[in-house]
């Protein structure tokens, strides 16, 4: 693989990480599942979801009313040798409320993804989120 491939490689995989975020505030169930393999595995605190038709259910299910932004930042991505998967690391700060309501909660979080490429490009293997204090 060259130096070039390797940049774009971790390029794609970092977009799905934003593209995630994008998706979620969106309460787009549909696009954010299609950032999965078919056999996905999103795994957040009290919610493992399998599948992109489980995980696109699960993103639906959240009531109208409630609303997020996802901040990420420090995303680093490490491929494999061959090229063909990677690892990523990101931080997450994630903001949280209901419209009309007076609370709003802040999480911070950390994502543990696998990556794997497919024939229609790079796609989520895996992510679980990790609460932090």
């Amino acid at each position: 693989m060259s130096s070039i491939e390797a940049l774009l490689a971790r390029e794609a995989c970092q977009r799905l990480c934003l593209d995630f975020a994008v998706h979620a505030d969106a309460s787009a169930a549909e696009a954010l599942a299609a950032l999965f393999v078919e056999d996905g595995v999103f795994d957040r605190p009290g919610q493992t979801s399998q599948g992109r038709v489980t995980i696109r259910a699960a993103i639906a299910a959240r009531p109208a009313e409630v609303w997020t932004r996802h901040y990420c930042s420090n995303i680093r991505i490490d491929l494999s040798s061959d090229g063909q998967s990677a690892i990523g690391q990101s931080y997450l700060l994630l903001f949280r409320g209901r419209n009309g309501a007076t609370y709003n909660e802040i999480v911070r979080a950390e994502y543990h993804d696998a990556f794997v490429l497919t024939t229609s490009g790079w796609r989520i293997q895996s992510r679980k989120v990790a609460v932090l204090p």
